[in-house]
């Protein structure tokens, strides 16, 4: 049998996300369903990596028999694209949908492309399950974890459970991509680094996170052993060469007393690798600290979000600005690097009512950001829109207030955090919001340029998103919605 995974592209792209790492998802699949099947021919495409106006040809003439499309929300309108223009050649692909956005609107797949089923949930289980009804010519309709369609009309399968060891998981199959072609973060000490997940989900809900994958059951933040995380940081280095990891599990000190095991593996083995992670700042103390510090860590990302202690309710956020002020001196007190996470134009419901950031509580976490800068406190930070992505509480408060109407709705290629405002709030209008974040990003390059915590390699495609910037905000003041 012949399965070709394919990380699908968004049909126009304004950010980076998606591109500087590559697709650990398609990778875990892989790796899984090829240990658990002998007969198996298994490639991979990153379509982020890829022609797309030769992709789905490249797709068709490797002719698999099983498709499976992972994407987000931002390449969704363009997953059906390309699902469609293969089916239009060949009707005999096998197409499953699979990832954050067909997990949350799987009925849409459907609705939009010849899609001939949909993965709802986690995958690896469910994919190989799939793999061999196929294989063996078994009933394909009543799958856990599946969505299909019978006699013409949507049927959903009941969900499957969780993998309860994530150790059980291979790691992904980094060979069917080539991962030293990936750009990794501007922000590195070595040319070349790459990703891992050394957890999945999180045990919070944030009002603007999407994390439909790990949330449709408990639990919602499992983690694999600290020796399995740090074996395949030892396999990283060994096969091929690189000695910096981001780990991009959402919280990496979700639970304190796990993370401080994970640096004591990397401490105790003498792995010689520097790291970064992202963070909380309520779950920090300094003993985690000095054995960050020891492991090799370098920079904590922290999702620090407002200066606006009631938008930090508001969110759920479930964080004050005491404890990030305290997180960050933490860190820097051991010369680790902090890189804080911010958006603007917040948006939640409080008490039946409507309730975000306008343009000067926007203005107010920049000059936060300033002062946090000014007192050595951050050394780099991202700035982003809110985004009402599907799955979040967030989406649900969007579609109740009408917040997202009109050229947005529906055209996922537009919900990309980075380089766009989606949300039509009473009294933020376009001149509004092109301010603000042009102000942000103009603050953020200025700042990376000062720190000097940059890699030359990641520069073009950095370089490229800033000038798809420009290029549509100006468009945006030419022909405001």
């Amino acid at each position: 049998m012949k399965m070709l995974l394919v990380n699908a592209p968004p049909i126009k792209e304004l950010g980076i996300t998606g591109q500087i790492y590559p697709p650990l998802g398609i990778l875990y699949l892989a790796a899984y369903a090829r240990k658990h099947m002998d007969n198996l021919e298994i490639k991979a495409i990153d379509g982020y990596k890829e022609d797309k106006k030769k992709l789905a040809d490249k797709i068709i003439k490797y002719n698999p028999d099983v498709l499976g499309m992972s994407f987000t929300t931002q390449a969704a309108t363009g997953a059906y694209k390309l699902i469609n223009e293969i089916k239009a050649q060949n009707k005999g692909i096998w197409v499953v949908n699979g990832g954050p956005h067909p997990t949350i609107m799987p009925e849409e797949s459907f609705q939009r492309s010849k899609t001939d089923m949909v993965v709802i949930g986690e995958g690896e289980a469910t994919l190989l399950e799939i793999l061999q009804k196929i294989e063996s010519r078994g009933d394909i309709g009543s799958i856990k974890g599946t969505a299909v369609l019978t006699d013409g009309k949507y049927h959903q399968n009941v969900y499957r459970p969780l993998i309860e060891n994530l150790d059980d998981i291979p790691f992904p199959a980094r060979d069917l991509l080539d991962i030293t072609k990936y750009p990794g973060y501007l922000y590195k000490k070595y040319r070349v680094d790459t990703d891992i997940i050394s957890a999945r989900g999180c045990p919070f809900n944030c009002t603007y996170c999407s994390n439909p994958v790990w949330k449709l059951q408990k639990p919602w933040y499992r983690l694999r052993s600290p020796e399995n995380v740090v074996d395949e940081m030892e396999f990283i280095v060994a096969e091929y060469g690189i000695r910096e990891i981001f780990d991009e599990t959402d919280e990496f000190n979700g639970n304190k007393r796990w993370a401080k095991a994970v640096c004591d593996e990397i401490i105790n083995r003498k792995l010689d690798i520097v790291w970064k992670a992202q963070m909380r700042v309520d779950n920090l103390d300094e003993e985690l600290a000095d054995k960050l510090k020891k492991s090799g860590f370098w920079m904590a990302l922290f999702g620090l979000e407002s200066a606006n202690e009631r938008t930090l309710k508001g969110i759920n956020k479930q964080q004050t600005i005491a404890q990030m002020e305290n997180a960050l001196n933490i860190m820097k007190e051991r010369g680790i690097k902090c890189f804080g996470l911010f958006m603007a134009f917040n948006v939640w419901e409080e008490g039946g009512r409507l309730c975000y950031e306008d343009k000067a509580a926007s203005f107010k976490t920049l000059s936060y950001i300033k002062r946090l800068i000014h007192d050595k406190k951050l050394d780099l930070f991202g700035w982003s829109m809110t985004t009402p992505y599907p799955g979040s509480r967030l989406y649900g408060i969007s579609e109740k207030y009408n917040l997202v109407a009109g050229a947005g709705a529906g055209n996922w290629e537009d919900f990309d955090s980075g380089a766009n405002f989606l949300l039509q709030l009473p009294t933020v209008n376009e001149a509004d919001w092109l301010e603000v974040i042009n102000t942000g990003k103009r603050l953020q390059a200025k700042r990376l340029i000062a720190s000097g915590a940059f890699s030359l390699s990641a520069f073009p495609l950095y370089l490229k998103k800033g000038y798809s910037l420009v290029k549509r905000n100006m468009e945006k003041v030419a022909n405001p919605r």
